[in-house]
Order: structure tokens, then sequence, then C-alpha cells
């Protein structure tokens, strides 16, 4: 489907809290120092797990975003989302209510999480076990939905349009995104926060995943080489944790306000394999029509790309599948464009994931700089037939276009397209 003549979308802030730092300047430097902060997971015993590695946060305070009673009435969910939004209004210079921008009742909170609030849940399920139902925290029941996030920040903020929460798996950020953007540019909001927050380390969350072997088990002893996105020895993905909201504005009230942009989102797409709950379709058709469609929407041809950050999460079947869908998205030109796969810096956060490599595709333009591929050792045959652009070294030189990808259990599969500013 082309996109509609309307209006364009501005990215003009960024808010990070991963493992490798907080905000757009400590998460930049730990892009480009390329090293893999994964390890040996301490949060809780891993021991009776095949996987025993994680990409955890460690220096996170609460308080430092919010006040002490904010922090006691909210869980890990809502602190990492509410860290990260107001990490992105005032890196866009913007203040809840402020006149130069969108009106608060023309702004939006949008926000994509797989799981939600649900290692706060297993900790008061343990917690009810153990002592009964009046030790319960009263807070339990608020905070463990998927709309507590985005509701949260919008009570902080004092944003008066629309909330959304998306579920839709490892895609749901890139979804949150998208459909942001849809909304703005359509007319029915002018400004929104969106993204995706992710905080799934608890013991059974974490099983969970270890139960169906989507997790990695071959470098328990050496959990730095452990996610490896494309490499031929990959055997499973890394989890991680963390949030990323971006401020996404009309280009005209971003303009009128004096924004500094970092790039325009151009395009969004979401499509199903209708294939496999937990398997990708192999031959990555619908992954490529989801890329497709997103060009589309953005009015921008495969050539406009030059930079594609993929979901590339570390699994035997995912990254072949994606391979082949990068080659049929883009024809010829997937034989010269540059990709990487960026989880080994900040694990896989699931749903958040999608959200913090369309900031690296933000900075990615802006900066002129995109990150390598850390642990691609031996690239695999199979992807380096039909995508032989996956590099380790970083990407030095103007970036026109970048393209997103990310996918999720059940076959859900999402794309957005960025562009550099253009009059």
């Amino acid at each position: 489907m082309a996109a509609r003549a309307g209006r364009r979308v501005w990215i003009t802030g960024l808010g990070l809290v991963t493992p490798i730092g907080h905000g757009r300047d400590a998460f930049w430097a730990g892009l480009q120092a390329g090293r893999s902060p994964v390890r040996r997971i301490d949060r809780f015993d891993p021991s009776a797990f095949r996987s025993q590695v994680a990409a955890q946060i460690d220096d996170f305070e609460p308080t430092d975003h919010m006040s002490p009673k904010a922090a006691r009435q909210t869980d890990r969910f809502s602190h990492f989302a509410l860290a990260a939004g107001q990490l992105a209004m005032a890196d866009a210079d913007l203040e809840a209510g402020n006149e130069r921008g969108a009106r608060a009742d023309r702004f939006a909170v949008y926000i994509g999480s797989a799981l939600g609030g649900i290692a706060y849940a297993e900790e008061q399920h343990e917690r009810y076990l153990e002592r009964g139902i009046r030790q319960v925290a009263p807070n339990l029941a608020l905070a463990v939905f998927g709309g507590a996030a985005p509701a949260n920040l919008g009570i902080a903020l004092g944003l008066f349009g629309p909330i959304l929460s998306t579920a839709n798996s490892c895609a749901a950020g890139a979804v949150a995104l998208g459909e942001a953007f849809h909304l703005i540019r359509s007319g029915r909001a002018d400004a929104a926060l969106a993204g995706g927050v992710e905080v799934p380390l608890s013991p059974l969350a974490f099983g969970a995943f270890d139960i169906i072997r989507a997790l990695g088990q071959g470098h328990n002893d050496d959990p730095a080489e452990a996610a490896r996105p494309f490499d031929a020895a990959r055997d499973g993905f890394v989890m991680g944790e963390g949030a990323a909201m971006l401020v996404l504005e009309e280009a005209s009230v971003a303009e009128r306000r004096g924004a500094t942009p970092y790039a325009e989102l151009r395009g969004f797409a979401a499509t199903s394999d209708a294939h496999h709950m937990v398997q990708p379709r192999p031959d990555g058709l619908q992954a490529a029509r989801a890329a497709r469609l997103a060009l589309a929407d953005g009015r921008m041809k495969a050539a406009q790309i030059d930079y594609v950050n993929a979901h590339a999460s570390s699994t035997p079947l995912g990254d072949i599948a994606e391979a082949r869908a990068l080659r049929l998205a883009l024809g010829s030109h997937a034989d010269a464009v540059p990709v990487s796969g960026t989880k080994a810096y900040y694990g896989h956060p699931l749903g958040a994931s999608g959200a913090i490599e369309a900031a690296i595709c933000a900075l990615a333009i802006a900066r002129s700089w995109a990150p390598g591929t850390v642990n691609l050792h031996e690239l695999d045959p199979q992807v380096a037939e039909v995508l032989p652009g996956v590099r380790a070294q970083p990407l030095e030189g103007p970036i026109r276009g970048a393209l997103s990808t990310s996918f999720g259990f059940g076959g859900l599969n999402a794309a957005l397209a960025f562009a550099e500013l253009r009059d």
C-alpha cells in the first residue's frame, strides 16, 4: 500500500535505559565501545537452567527519575518506562504542557511490552505463598497489566492524548512506534512518546524460555560471547531487560518550536507469518512483505536504504529466515547494503528491542555511524549466501535511509523505515 500524502513525522527525542547505559549519550558510548555486557545472572540463582546468562541492568536507581513515593507505588516495569520517557522528553527539550510543543491533549503515549509486569507478579505470588494474601503489595493489580507503563507515564507528564499498550511479543516496541507514527500522520495527534519496555528477568519468566530451548546455552562459561547474531555458532538468544522511548512530532509542530530532529520516521508495516507459534516461516516471505510495505508506506526505494538494523536475535532458524526476508525485500540491493545485528550490546529485551533498535537507526542517520555486529566471528554460510553485507565492524559515513526489522512469537513481523531530513 502506497503512503498517503500527509503529515511528516520527526524523531526529536531519545530516552534509553539499557545494560550499556542510560540516556542517549551513555548508550551511544556503549555502542561505540563495542563490548557485550552479558554475564552470569545474579538476580536469582540460574543453576537449574540450561542458560545461565543475561544482559541485566544493575545501576538503575528509580529515585534518580521520580520521587520516592512514585517509586514505591510502581514496579520496575513502570520505573523503566517513566525513566526512559522523561529522558526522551528532556532530550527533545520538552516539558509537559510546554506551550512551544504539541498541546497535552494532542500528545499520545504508546508503549509495547511482551510480558508487562510479569516479574513483579511472580515476586508477589511468592510472597502470597509464603505469607498469605494480606502481605501482597496493594499496588499489584495496578502494576502488572501492560497498560500500566503508558498510563503511569501519561499521569507523570500530564499528557491527555491516547494511551495504547501493544503486546506483539518481541515486535511490540516496533508496533507501538508504528502505530504512534500513523496516529500523527493521520492528524489524530501532533506528538507521541512511543517505544517499548521489558523486565523479564525473573525465574519463572526466564525459565519459560529456557524450557523451550529458545535461549543460548553454550556460553555459560564465557557470557560475553553468548549473543552472536548471524554467527555460525549461535545457539539461541540472550535475554535482556531495558526500555527505549522516542519523541515523535509532526514536522511543523517540531519546526515551530525550533526542535533539532535526529531523523524522519517515514514508514511502518506489520504482517503475520500465519505459520507457527515459535518457528519463523523459513522462506521469510511475510517478513519480507512487512519490509516492502514499510518502504512503500514511506515512499522509499530499496536503493535509498544505506543501513539495516536486523532483528537478528541469534536463534538458528530466525537469523536465516530474516536474511532470506531481507533478500526478498531489497532485491539486488541486498548484495551491497550494510547490515548489523546489535543485540550483543544489550541482549534481547523482548518487546523493548524494536524501540532500542529504532533509536539506533535514528542516531545512525544523525551521526553518520552505525554499530557493527559484536561476536560475529564466522558468518553463517546460509546467511552469507543471501545477505553478504552483514558486517562485524561499525559503518562510518552518510546514512540517507535505514530499515529496522522486528519479529515475535506467533509469526509477528514489523518493519520501520527511517530517512534523513529532506526539504
